[in-house]
């Protein structure tokens, strides 16, 4: 997979457009397919009685695990300047349009895919939902296109992390080429030593919550925003402090806790499965 992505780094994001649709296509598909599964009746067999109930509201200590994993998949304030620099006719208006029609797009297919998922597959549900699918031609080529996905949207995360070092030193640059190899294997070996998909994703995010929601915000508005009164400062100054302490929980609090979530359920329906 190292291989793969390592020749996309290198390409410019207006090149990359043909593998971003690819990956935008790729989560279209297994979205349709779970709602193709949840139309047809299909789900996937209790594990045990408390597989049979969708809790529907609920409060938790799953709760701070949901949120890391939704500022995973959320949190892109790290692109958003790499992405505006190589626009097309960029401008603040036409950039904050792009943004808001994505934002829209994603809300739409994120509420979509995780509701059905949950109906469909259980409060069990894998971490990775991918290995719950039902065996079929189906379910293995949603498997390999959220393979495609993910090779697609690798080169965009990995271009915020090299950008800095491309302004300093110069677009070609050696130490930008160097930086690129480095963190294409240093993932490469992670990804081979871990198996828990679900685990990564949530600490991710955790981490993720505090340095780009809380920590590069605050230390913005408190040292790049000009001269503020005092009431500013402690806000952000609060920012970066509730920022830390979120993530921590997050760090500390990595399991859905199922059992606990549908003893404390206020709103439970039933999934109907046979």
């Amino acid at each position: 997979s190292g291989m793969i992505v390592l020749p996309l780094c290198f390409m410019d994001q207006q090149h990359l457009a043909f593998s971003s649709t690819l990956s935008i296509a790729a989560n279209i598909y297994v979205c349709v397919l779970l709602l193709s599964l949840f139309a047809s009746g299909w789900r996937k067999p209790a594990a045990d009685e408390t597989d049979h109930d969708c809790c529907m509201l609920g409060f938790g200590e799953g709760n701070v695990t949901m949120v890391s994993a939704l500022m995973q998949a959320a949190v892109v304030q790290m692109c958003i300047l790499p992405m505006y620099e190589e626009m097309s006719q960029r401008s603040p208006r036409r950039f904050a349009a792009c943004m808001g029609f994505s934002f829209a797009f994603v809300a739409v297919l994120f509420v979509t895919f995780s509701g059905v998922a949950y109906f469909v597959l259980g409060p069990r549900v894998s971490s990775n939902v991918l290995l719950d699918l039902p065996p079929g031609p189906f379910g293995s080529f949603a498997r390999v296109a959220m393979a495609v996905a993910v090779i697609g949207v690798y080169p965009i995360l990995l271009s915020s992390m090299v950008a800095p070092i491309k302004h300093q030193d110069g677009r070609h640059s050696r130490l930008a080429t160097l930086a690129t190899f480095a963190i294409v294997i240093c993932s490469a070996v992670a990804a081979s030593c871990t198996s828990n998909l679900g685990q990564v994703n949530v600490l991710s995010g955790a981490s993720q919550v505090f340095v780009f929601v809380a920590l590069s915000p605050g230390l913005a508005g408190l040292f790049l925003l000009g001269q503020r009164g005092i009431a500013w400062k402690i806000c952000m100054m609060l920012l970066i402090v509730i920022g830390f302490l979120v993530s921590c929980a997050g760090i500390f609090f990595t399991d859905n806790f199922v059992e606990e979530l549908q003893a404390k359920c206020m709103w439970n329906v039933l999934r109907a499965v046979d």
